[in-house]
């Protein structure tokens, strides 16, 4: 039943790479993806061809040196980062393996090479899979760190993140982090950790093709250098002080996009610190654009007069907070007030909500108990009670 449902699996993913390879001309990230697909279903065909014919192997065992590797490229894809030649690297150990199958096809005698792969129980092979199990679960981990990068920059320019979260992804990546913890068991015990590692593998399969043949890439982009340090000036000089030139490429390369570089060469200025603050708060208190539930960064510094970075490097260095914390607090300052307005009980928290800004039920509800301590029917009730009218 277990060589069944591992063939079902291999059969699926090769059903599935055909698509992802066609997609991935107008979607990179796919044709990663592609590779990823393939990779395991030919390792599941692999599980049933070498314990009955060892003499195959090879044919099929050799993604077990890139399956990370495959994966984190499609998510670096999937990210806009982008796989340049850097990339290359990943792919060494699968280039040593391939040329050590090739040579010791060539030069060994097909039995003693399967006597010292397979013999005493596992043999080599063994030991040659542990290791390069625990390098795909490396590249799990390093997926798990780039995905948690992502959604860091992602709260530095926008207020409502919706689908740019990339949920899925990071559920997906747990997953297949878990089963490449299970994989190690299933190769060395078998019984139920091998159940578990062809169940796995076959809900991954149906996960990734309806979710991952849909996506197109991000390509977030980064918070523009400074390209010369603003000269201080009096603060009367409002466009000089918080309008350095700023560099006009915007570079998708992997440095570009990590982190912010913590404003090395920003240029900002007390005048222009100033400047910043004061006329955040005065459109704040006036235009109110926190109202606009897709507020970006850049939209905010432009309409201000700034850059995106100085106006980024100013709400996180001097009021501590990031660019979707910042917004989302008004909002729920915004909420705050209309709940103790004068017949806002006809509305429903969602409603005000959405009249605040938010356009998500969960971005609401968690913003609300991170600014106030309570979730927001809590407070409604707490504050209903006290300002209730007298007579």
């Amino acid at each position: 039943m277990a060589d069944i449902l591992t063939l079902c699996t291999t059969f699926l993913g090769l059903f599935m790479v055909v698509p992802m390879f066609a997609l991935g001309r107008t979607r990179p990230a796919n044709r990663w993806l592609g590779w990823f697909l393939l990779s395991i279903s030919l390792l599941s065909l692999a599980d049933v061809v070498t314990r009955y014919q060892p003499v195959f192997f090879g044919l099929c065992d050799w993604p077990v040196a890139c399956i990370g590797a495959f994966y984190y490229c499609y998510v670096r894809s999937l990210l806009g980062l982008g796989n340049g030649r850097r990339q290359v690297m990943h792919f060494i150990p699968l280039a040593l393996l391939l040329i050590a199958l090739v040579g010791a096809r060539i030069f060994v005698p097909l039995p003693a090479l399967l006597k010292w792969l397979f013999g005493d129980g596992r043999g080599a092979f063994g030991a040659l899979l542990l290791g390069f199990q625990l390098l795909a679960v490396g590249y799990g981990v390093a997926v798990l760190l780039r995905l948690r990068e992502y959604r860091t920059r992602l709260r530095q320019r926008f207020s409502s993140t919706g689908d740019r979260d990339l949920a899925w992804l990071t559920w997906l990546s747990v997953i297949i982090l878990s089963l490449l913890f299970v994989w190690v068991p299933a190769n060395v015990l078998g019984g139920a950790w091998g159940w578990a590692l062809v169940v796995g593998r076959l809900t991954m399969l149906y996960v990734l093709g309806w979710y991952g043949m849909r996506q197109s890439g991000v390509f977030l982009l980064p918070l523009a250098p400074v390209a010369n340090p603003a000269t201080p000036v009096d603060t009367a000089q409002s466009s000089a002080a918080i309008n350095p030139l700023v560099d006009p490429l915007v570079d998708h390369s992997e440095a570009a996009l990590i982190a912010d570089e913590k404003y090395v060469r920003s240029g900002m200025t007390e005048a222009a610190q100033q400047l910043i603050g004061e006329r955040l708060q005065h459109r704040m208190a006036l235009q109110k654009d926190y109202l606009q539930s897709e507020l970006t960064l850049t939209e905010l510094a432009d309409r201000i007069g700034t850059s995106p970075q100085l106006l980024s490097q100013y709400i996180n260095h001097f009021l501590g907070l990031n660019f979707f914390d910042y917004i989302n607090g008004l909002r729920v300052a915004e909420v705050q007030r209309m709940m103790q307005a004068n017949g806002s009980r006809q509305q429903t928290l969602l409603e005000l909500a959405f009249a605040a800004g938010f356009n998500s039920k969960s971005t609401f509800n968690a913003s609300f108990k991170k600014t106030c301590g309570l979730t927001p029917s809590h407070w409604r009730f707490l504050h209903a009670e006290a300002s209730a009218p007298i007579g």
